[in-house]
């Protein structure tokens, strides 16, 4: 297999995963924490297991210990927040926003890791943006869809939290390796999801289930497809350029949007409908377009 098939193929399931992460917490569960109580208890149950089968390297440094984990808690943070907006809003608007967040990596990464932002690139973060505003578009009190949600703020912020987070791991990972990465990042989301949901409400809520089985198992299959889909990218950056890895997998919001489009076609009732009006999904459409270009741009011009 190719590392571009992998890297392809690593994005597809990706997007499979926003698309039933969008479906659990929009038709299935009750409430985002019991959503994510089953999610942190079966994080736990595969990445302690990882933990010891990949501890850290005798001699390594405490503080770039704890600076993997202050990355994993970052992360874990806009998760959270992504996930909030998730509960609310149509998936085929979170997630272009969310996974426009290179362009804050971009921007930090030039005071503190000394790189440079030549012209190119600059012109790939203004049409970022400019994706992230049609996407965002809402209709107003007199019609007119040019008003930006409110959660939009949210996932700019989780931008921010995930870059960060990305910064602090690309020091972290010159002297730990990536499955240390992998697995204290997946104990941090772990950790922070029961600690948020763990409460004796929650599980009167889950006990409240209708069709409790189809929703476990649809978490597992979820878990299965994140799973999947990360080994994949990980042999896809072991074994290609990075730079076009990553340009791929930055066209994961493209991908969620031809599913939320078939989906709504052949299911209706999966997914939060669209915004009615054929000029604002025009202008979302093409939002996602622009915003996916200007992404790939990004990291093809690194």
């Amino acid at each position: 297999m190719s590392w571009f098939f992998a890297a392809l193929l690593a994005t597809a399931l990706l997007g499979v995963v926003n698309i039933l992460d969008g479906h659990l917490l929009q038709k299935r569960f009750p409430s985002l924490k019991a959503f994510i109580l089953p999610v942190g208890l079966l994080m736990v149950s595969y990445n302690l297991p990882l933990a010891l089968g990949f501890p850290f390297a005798e001699g390594t440094p405490p503080d770039i210990i704890l600076l993997a984990v202050t990355a994993g808690l970052l992360r874990a943070f806009s998760v959270y927040i992504m996930l909030f907006a998730l509960k609310t809003e149509e998936v085929s608007r979170v997630i272009p926003i969310y996974y426009s967040y290179p362009i804050f990596v971009s921007l930090m990464a030039v005071p503190l890791l000394g790189e440079s932002i030549g012209l190119l690139r600059w012109l790939a973060i203004l049409a970022v943006v400019g994706g992230v505003i049609l996407v965002s578009a809402r209709k107003n009190g007199n019609g007119r869809p040019f008003r930006l949600g409110r959660t939009t703020v949210l996932l700019i912020l989780a931008g921010l939290l995930i870059s960060g987070s990305d910064v602090i791991n690309k020091h972290v990972l010159e002297v730990i390796t990536f499955w240390n990465s992998y697995w204290i990042s997946g104990v941090c989301l772990a950790l922070f999801l029961l600690a948020v949901s763990f409460r004796r409400s929650v599980f009167a809520e889950l006990k409240g289930l209708t069709k409790p089985l189809l929703c476990y198992s649809l978490i597992v299959l979820d878990e299965l497809f994140l799973f999947g889909g990360m080994l994949l990218l990980l042999w896809a950056i072991q074994h290609g350029p990075i730079s076009l890895v990553s340009a791929i997998s930055s066209t994961r919001p493209l991908f969620v949007l031809v599913y939320a489009f078939v989906l709504l076609r052949l299911i209706p009732g999966f997914l939060l409908e669209w915004p009615a009006g054929r000029r604002l999904r025009i202008l979302q459409i093409c939002g996602v377009v622009l915003t996916v270009g200007g992404i790939a741009a990004m990291n093809l011009f690194d």
